[in-house]
């Protein structure tokens, strides 16, 4: 569905995929980290997507790499501390579709359509987001090597936890940020 993405041409997104060198769609080494309410990483546009852990054998009930996560391959969900970071409310989902959708010809497209989605769940199934779950979803992303960290999720309060991983994270990680829904100076 490239033809109905007005958005893309009208933001001039083919242009950046044939100009300056660039591999069209990025390329498969560049890692985005979605921190969100998970991602349905069995989706028919975003499963050859997904990042895997290099360092981790699945399913073996071992922390192969040592970074305190055990069988994380694709992410983790900070909510219930787990490895299954599936997206239970869609809005992960959606993101990681603006982002890496496959040129697969099935769907939309992508503004990176070739890179890779870490799939960090730092949002419940209502969208709550809980700071302490933000802050562990960032400093995952930026300990297992993320290129760019995406947070399009809002809120008002402010959280050191938070704050103090983001500094971190800059040093290693593009950060983005939602502008926020409310209206509201954030």
């Amino acid at each position: 569905n490239y033809d109905d993405q007005t958005n893309l041409g009208l933001s001039n997104i083919p242009n950046g995929w044939t100009h300056n060198g660039k591999a069209p769609g990025g390329s498969p080494d560049v890692v985005v980290a979605v921190i969100d309410s998970g991602v349905d990483y069995n989706h028919l546009d975003l499963r050859n997507n997904i990042w895997v852990n290099p360092a981790e054998i699945p399913d073996n009930g071992i922390d192969d790499d040592g970074n305190g996560y055990i069988d994380d391959i694709n992410g983790w969900d900070c909510v219930g501390d787990d490895n299954d970071p599936m997206d239970d409310n869609g809005h992960g989902t959606h993101v990681a579709g603006i982002i890496a959708a496959e040129n697969n010809k099935i769907g939309g497209v992508g503004v990176a359509y070739n890179c890779k989605i870490m799939v960090l769940k730092a949002g419940n199934s209502s969208g709550y987001f809980n700071n302490s779950d933000i802050a562990e979803a960032i400093q995952y992303a930026y300990m297992n090597g993320a290129s760019v960290i995406n947070m399009s999720f809002g809120g008002s309060q402010i959280s050191v936890a938070v704050e103090e991983a983001l500094e971190i994270a800059y040093n290693t990680s593009v950060l983005v940020a939602a502008a926020g829904n409310s209206g509201k100076c954030n």
